[in-house]
């Protein structure tokens, strides 16, 4: 355990999928963690650590209280997906905790590695997630007639065919949408659509798909 982790509880960013988007810093407080704490996925991906490991679920609130206490004499990290600043437990734990006992490593978000992918700069997109939300589609359209480009994390629930729909209904057919998979991964795709398209487009699991107005994108 390296002695500057204790008293600290250190959030990583891992990156979009794959361990090597992963920076030198996260890595390495990784290695040194006593405790690692995470989803089912991530901590695969460190199956091999020496680490005590906890599954961060829909416990989340218990496991939080735990965390605090662990950190006063182990070195205890906690793993996000992407980055710990966008959609992440990050703020959870930092409220709780107090951002003087926690810090922040950051990631590369799958967000920002699908820009990246389609060649697009990202500064002055809008960013929304539909990932385990409900009843998101109205502020979806919104900010699609308000913005060039809006960037969407999806899930099954909230899938292309339900969101093509809706962008058809609201009279929204001519904007060109990227889908973007397995971000990272052996299987990643990138794919581009018209909205009329895309309600044929059939993508499990959590992806991002990029909206944009072409006629005012640069």
């Amino acid at each position: 355990m390296a002695k500057k982790l204790v008293n600290k509880i250190i959030i990583v960013g891992c990156g979009p999928g794959s361990k090597k988007f992963m920076t030198g810093q996260a890595s390495q407080y990784i290695k040194d963690a006593d405790v690692l704490v995470g989803s089912r996925r991530l901590l695969s991906l460190f199956s091999d650590a020496e680490a005590v490991k906890y599954t961060l679920n829909r416990n989340y609130k218990q496991l939080i209280t735990r965390i605090i206490s662990l950190s006063k004499n182990k070195g205890v990290v906690v793993l996000v997906s992407g980055d710990p600043g966008f959609f992440s437990y990050a703020k959870l734990i930092v409220d709780k905790a107090g951002i003087e006992n926690c810090e922040v490593v950051p990631g590369i978000s799958s967000v920002q590695l699908a820009f990246a992918r389609i060649g697009r700069t990202w500064n002055d997109a809008c960013f929304m997630s539909l990932h385990g939300r409900t009843g998101r589609l109205a502020a979806l359209i919104r900010r699609v007639r308000e913005y060039e480009k809006v960037a969407v994390l999806t899930d099954n629930s909230n899938n292309m065919k339900l969101i093509a729909r809706r962008l058809l209904d609201e009279g929204l057919k001519e904007r060109k949408v990227y889908v973007c998979e397995n971000l990272s991964l052996d299987k990643e795709r990138i794919r581009e659509f018209d909205v009329t398209s895309l309600l044929k487009v059939q993508v499990k699991g959590l992806n991002v798909i990029i909206i944009l107005d072409e006629e005012s994108s640069e």
